[in-house]
């Protein structure tokens, strides 16, 4: 009796042991599809900045960090990522549970454009956080920038940090208000402008713009800036 139990327990063991490597291998994957210019890479916990390279798989909380006229296209699973020059995205989440796959990413400087395609027979959840505003997506086209989202195909759900979503359709486009902190729509039609570095958005009284140095980033004035 006592080694038909040990048997039991063995089995139930392995089962669930089988069942967590099919849930990881059944989450999406993030790979460099294509990369020019410079793309860095600075892996959870450490401090250093390498190389990024086609085919590379990113891992989770992975920062990813383009410098002037570079560029990289990231397949995070069915969906597409553009990661503009000069931009620092990492993804945060990557899951898939009770038939939908959630993509998160968190929008450090820059901008991005993300087609998001759900599996076949399953729904795609697709949120991108910035420092002031977040867009959540289910199947749809756009372009954000930390404070300015450009919607290409479908709805995006647009919410700032001080007030309730927006929902914005294809063509639309919204800010985040410097002075209020609020969400706001505007003309259809308006192009994302460049963005500006994190600490210091809230600049009015000239615009700057981001330059990466390996690691870091610096300030320079919009003259010397050139796409």
């Amino acid at each position: 009796m006592r080694i038909v139990k040990s048997f039991f327990i063995a089995g139930m063991i392995f089962l669930f042991a089988v069942s967590g490597v099919f849930a990881q291998e059944n989450n999406p994957s993030a790979i460099i599809r294509e990369l020019s210019g410079t793309v860095e890479l600075q892996h959870p916990g450490s401090a250093t900045w390498e190389k990024a390279a086609q085919g590379q798989t990113l891992m989770q909380n992975t920062i990813i960090s383009t410098g002037f006229k570079s560029s990289a296209l990231i397949n995070v699973g069915n969906s597409i990522i553009n990661v503009r020059p000069l931009t620092r995205l990492s993804l945060t989440e990557l899951s898939q549970r009770s038939g939908t796959e959630t993509i998160n990413a968190n929008l450090q400087a820059g901008r991005v454009r993300v087609d998001v395609k759900a599996p076949v027979g399953s729904r795609a959840s697709f949120n991108v956080q910035s420092p002031v505003a977040t867009a959540s997506i289910r199947g749809t086209v756009f372009e954000m920038s930390t404070y300015e989202l450009k919607v290409i195909e479908g709805t995006v759900e647009y919410t700032s940090v001080f007030n309730a979503p927006l929902l914005i359709d294809a063509s639309g486009y919204s800010y985040v208000d410097e002075r209020t902190g609020q969400a706001v729509t505007a003309e259809t039609g308006t192009a994302i402008r460049p963005d500006m570095p994190i600490a210091n958005d809230s600049l009015s009284t000239f615009e700057v713009n981001i330059a990466q140095g390996g690691s870091g980033f610096k300030i320079i004035t919009r003259t010397e800036y050139k796409d």
